[in-house]
């Protein structure tokens, strides 16, 4: 079976919510297709798929009101469950325009941030409300906004980048975390959960500094899931950190990540904005890597997986693999990982 670049009847995140205004269309590519996010008068947000199906012109280059979508084209207009509820054109007003429809996507706000369910068939919707993500925030609390970046390659080098250990000591290497000096061999326990792995729960490596600015007992967690969404939680004392990263297709050589934070510490509130941009300063490191990575990938060269390093690579891999079998057979998912404990040396 050849692996799929991209899963499908998965959710993906789409945005942060502060991006999404009432009254205003948000137009995205998302695996390759063309979306167009609005909220309606309830402030719930909702996605449409971005043509109108009269002349397939883009509805994100109409007008919204807050309730109506009209194409800028022949003015036609749609609700905003993709129902046409009218034709300024048509003389004969005993066609029924509800019959026509533009495939609304499954969309959700979790805890300030916007999800779009990505069918394999946009007949069968069924499983839309399963699996939706699991953020570890209470309800009613919402994430702070980091960074968004595109990265110029597709999910799959995108997702290896994000669960490669090996990186981060010469990508990353800077006064608050960490530097190439003073590697440590490190052993780390992985348990299969849900959709991925996850690195249990352990005390931070005494050589990575922006742990220890946090000061008392601090342990952390790490969680990947398909499609490309990786948790971090940081206890520390009573208080909590989540840090997630996401990664969303936007077609084959493009990819979009997304860094979202929250946090029950509260002078965090009052240093957020040099945080921030030590977070984005992270982020942008690996962006300038991608760049290299991207002009390394157009001669097409043979590449490899070696070692403990770059077993969660391969663990991705099979994971996708076992998705699209699960998905083609309508058989249940099985994840393939089992517990194990990796080295490296960072």
């Amino acid at each position: 079976m050849t692996e799929s670049l991209f899963l499908k009847n998965l959710w993906y995140f789409a945005m942060h919510g502060s991006f999404l205004k009432q009254g205003k269309l948000v137009a995205k590519e998302i695996l390759g297709e063309r979306v167009v996010f609005g909220r309606d008068e309830n402030n719930i947000p909702f996605a449409l798929r971005d043509n109108c199906p009269h002349r397939g012109v883009p509805l994100s280059k109409g007008w919204y009101d807050g309730k109506t979508l009209q194409c800028c084209y022949h003015g036609w207009k749609f609700d905003n469950t993709g129902t046409c509820t009218g034709i300024p054109a048509l003389a004969d007003d005993k066609f029924d325009t509800s019959k026509i429809k533009v495939f609304k996507y499954p969309c959700r706000e979790i805890n300030g941030t916007v999800w779009i369910y990505m069918p394999q068939n946009k007949t069968q919707l069924g499983g839309a409300e399963e699996r939706i993500p699991d953020l570890l925030v209470p309800q009613g609390k919402d994430f702070l906004f980091v960074e968004k970046v595109t990265m110029p390659a597709d999910i799959d080098h995108s997702v290896i980048g994000l669960i490669d250990p090996a990186h981060v000591t010469f990508v990353h290497q800077s006064w608050y975390w960490r530097s190439s000096k003073k590697l440590k061999l490190k052993e780390k326990k992985f348990e299969p959960v849900d959709l991925g792995f996850k690195m249990t729960r352990h005390t931070p490596s005494s050589n990575s500094k922006g742990y220890s600015i946090l000061g008392g007992s601090r342990s952390t967690e790490i969680n990947f899931q398909l499609p490309g969404i990786r948790t971090e939680h940081i206890q520390v004392g009573k208080d909590e950190i989540v840090s997630i990263t996401c990664l969303t297709p936007i077609n084959e050589n493009e990819t979009e990540l997304n860094h979202i934070f929250y946090t029950t510490i509260g002078f965090v509130k009052y240093v957020w904005w040099p945080l921030r941009q030590l977070g984005k300063q992270f982020i942008h490191q690996d962006l300038g890597v991608f760049g290299k990575l991207s002009e390394g990938l157009k001669s097409k060269p043979t590449l490899m997986l070696l070692g403990e390093p770059d077993l969660q690579a391969r663990w991705y891999h099979e994971l996708k693999r076992q998705w699209d079998l699960s998905q083609q057979n309508k058989t249940p998912f099985v994840n393939p990982v089992e517990p194990k404990t990796l080295h490296w040396i960072t």
